[in-house]
């Protein structure tokens, strides 16, 4: 399953191609993911707590990141058991659904004056997923700008 958002935006590209290949901006700021460990800096591992009307779920996934010089890309494998758990955190996991297998990819590029992000994912539960990341994403377009802004300030860009 596949969704695509646009944000108009005025940026440079050598900004954007910073801010967002900038995994914990990106991850942090704009999907319900949480970088639990990194490998280095172009791989790395998310767990997000994903839940729908009926049921609640545990989403681990290894990404690894592509950078050129037009947009970012995070190719997500998405498997139970990659990161670690303590005792205390499985027992809580047992009440939860299966978690999900599968393959997705994010997808950044900077067009004329616009962003578009395309959200790609084909495995177990494909459309909770997607419309849980793609709404995050739109809520926080809301604040797009000032997200922007503050990080432009904070890193001097």
């Amino acid at each position: 399953m596949e969704t695509k958002l646009a944000v108009p935006v005025k940026m440079e590209k050598d900004v954007f191609l910073k801010l967002f290949s900038d995994q914990r901006f990106f991850f942090s700021n704009f999907t319900p993911f949480t970088i639990v460990k990194e490998e280095d800096d172009s791989v790395f591992y998310l767990y997000g707590d994903f839940y729908t009307m009926f049921s609640s779920f545990d989403v681990e996934a290894r990404v690894r990141k592509y950078v050129s010089k037009d947009s970012v890309i995070y190719v997500l494998v998405v498997e139970p058991g990659l990161i670690q758990e303590s005792s205390s955190k499985s027992i809580d996991s047992s009440f939860k659904g299966v978690p999900p297998k599968g393959n997705g990819k994010i997808t950044i590029s900077h067009l004329l004056e616009e962003i578009g992000i395309a959200i790609d994912y084909s495995g177990d539960r494909e459309k909770p997923i997607v419309n849980f990341i793609s709404n995050r994403m739109k809520k926080q377009i809301k604040n797009f700008d000032n997200i922007v802004n503050m990080e432009r300030i904070r890193r001097r860009l």
